[in-house]
């Protein structure tokens, strides 16, 4: 078989050809220059970016006949076996394969013996996390004395299961995720060598989908060829087909639907997807991309310069998003975050698309629009009585309404528990069972960045969840939010019990002392806790629901009920 793919036909063989890890490339060209070759390296980072490929070029530049030189000229008899792989001397481990303690013991016993032909005996183990804990040990003594003639060079995609003891004995060297940009670049180039006819839209396809690993980017290109054929051009729209990512064109309709609100439109939508043959994870992550770039045509200047799109599909995005407030294209790209999570590891994926997309397509009331609707009803529960008084407020026989001792109501008082609300309901959206044991305290005071919350002695199992440290981070970001602060969470218990603001009426009403049960006659049912108005003709209750679009259930609060 003559083909070769492009990801070793064009395999760099020398330093300046290593793409994107310059630093690394560099450090190792001073490290020949200066003769500071260490005993052991470790080349740690994602698959495709070059390690091991690097690990080569650095054996090569070592035992060049030339060498040791920074500019191997692989023209050698030692740069010519190292590049096919079968020098005697520089020895390419697999470390899944050669894991166990007897495979490190054989090379424990090699390494003393003298290279055969080259200046230094290399062994480059690729994956070496996969190393046993038994190999490692077995490895250690040598690794920290080797013979001078002996180099190791480690490759791994995860360093953080090698022990460290392994690790404090290597020098590392971190390779990085390649961007799109020099990727597309390079792809350029080896189109051109090819002779081969693509879009600079079907690389940017290729170039987004690698995700910054090189090797994954030129198996792609293969895989488009090998598709589309000799001497034919490939466009944005094969690739997309081939890799199947979803069209431009679908992306806009189902932000369209989403932005309607049309539910029946998103279902079929997700239908058309899956006849289209596409893969609902990938769709999702599409979407997710898709509101990225809604946010960017809609707060950059250049948004050109952050989305990889062709100028009309830029003017498509501007034009969808004009009429959208940016608060609300956060949420939905919150809300497609957490549902690209939930299609990840489900085994439903369609359920899980729709009812995903159904929720985010729910209507969006941002804080702003809510902190209106509060001040509405405040302005018409003082604009419906006389003088503008408020009606004055009918204690229960039961429970004493004064404040608790230290509570001062004032109107700052007053804000900051509508404020406490609408924190209230941010998280109920995120986490509705945290919501549930915050709706149980009572918000003492708001000192500097310091908000106090006021818990019953018989709140405890309350007290604890929003004290543990995921709920409260969760709480103190929302508040943020809210507060335009930063916020930090406090949490005490009162000897006082709060009484439920459903049997008052009130917030922060106690009770200081037992009160006796009602009087039960033998006329009607137990007398109400607490006095009750006719609710239904009451115009602030009126106003309250046309706002809020609800409705009565029960004007009467009985005890038991």
């Amino acid at each position: 078989m003559n083909y070769l793919v492009l990801a070793r036909k064009y395999r760099p063989q020398l330093f300046n050809e290593i793409i994107g890890q310059e630093i690394v490339a560099q450090a190792l060209q001073n490290a020949i220059t200066s003769g500071k070759i260490g005993h052991a390296y470790l080349f740690s980072g994602p698959r495709g970016v070059g390690k091991t490929t690097a690990a080569r070029i650095f054996a090569k530049a070592l035992n060049c006949q030339k060498g040791p030189t920074v500019e191997p000229d692989n023209t050698c008899q030692l740069c010519k076996e190292i590049t096919e792989g079968n020098a005697l001397d520089v020895l390419e481990i697999d470390g899944a394969s050669n894991r166990g303690i007897d495979e490190i013991r054989a090379l424990r016993e090699n390494v003393k013996f003298a290279p055969a032909v080259a200046r230094y005996k290399i062994y480059i183990i690729d994956e070496v996390h996969q190393v046993t804990e038994a190999g490692f040990n077995a490895l250690l003594k040598t690794l920290e004395e080797p013979p001078s003639h002996v180099i190791f060079i480690f490759a791994t995609t995860e360093p953080q299961m090698i022990p460290e003891t392994i690790l404090s004995r290597c020098q590392r060297f971190n390779f990085k995720l390649i961007s799109a940009t020099v990727i597309e670049k390079h792809l350029k180039t080896l189109a051109a060598k090819e002779k081969i006819i693509v879009s600079d839209e079907a690389l940017d396809i290729i170039s987004q989908a690698a995700q910054g690993s090189m090797r994954d980017a030129q198996s792609t290109l293969d895989q488009v060829i090998s598709f589309v054929g000799t001497g034919q051009q490939i466009d944005g729209k094969t690739v997309r087909s081939i890799l199947g990512i979803t069209s431009q064109e679908l992306l806009l309709r189902f932000s369209g639907a989403i932005f309607a609100q049309e539910s029946k439109d998103i279902l079929a939508l997700i239908n058309e997807a899956q006849e289209q043959g596409l893969d609902l994870y990938q769709l999702t992550k599409d979407l997710h991309g898709h509101f990225r770039n809604l946010i960017m045509a809609k707060i950059s200047a250049q948004p050109q310069e952050l989305i990889k799109l062709p100028v009309e599909a830029i003017d498509d995005l501007k034009a969808q998003v004009a009429p959208r407030p940016e608060e609300a294209l956060l949420h939905y790209i919150d809300l497609l975050g957490t549902l690209e999570r939930e299609m990840k590891y489900t085994d439903q994926p369609k359920i899980v698309l729709e009812m995903g997309l159904l929720r985010i397509a729910r209507p969006y009331i941002s804080i702003e629009e809510l902190v209106t609707r509060l001040e509405a009803i405040e302005n018409s529960n003082g604009g419906n009585n006389a003088a503008g008084k408020q009606p004055p407020v009918k204690k229960s026989p039961l429970v004493n309404t004064e404040p608790a001792p230290g509570y001062k109501t004032t109107p700052e008082n007053a804000s900051l528990k509508q404020q406490w609300q609408m924190v209230l309901e941010e998280v109920r959206k995120k986490k509705p069972g945290l919501a549930a044991s915050m709706e149980q305290a009572k918000v003492k005071d708001l000192i500097g960045t310091t908000l106090t919350l006021e818990f019953s002695s018989q709140d405890k199992f309350q007290k604890q969840t929003i004290e543990r440290a995921e709920n409260a981070k969760v709480i103190e970001m929302l508040a943020r939010q809210v507060f335009q602060k930063p916020i930090k969470i406090s949490s005490l218990t009162s000897n006082i019990d709060i009484l439920p603001a459903e049997l008052t009426g009130e917030e922060g009403v106690t009770v200081e002392e037992e009160v006796e049960e009602p009087v039960v006659n033998d006329a009607g049912p137990q007398a109400p806790i607490a006095a009750t108005a006719q609710v239904e003709g009451d115009p602030v209750v009126r106003r309250v629901l046309d706002i809020f679009g609800g409705e009565i259930i029960n004007n009467n609060v009985r005890k038991g009920e």
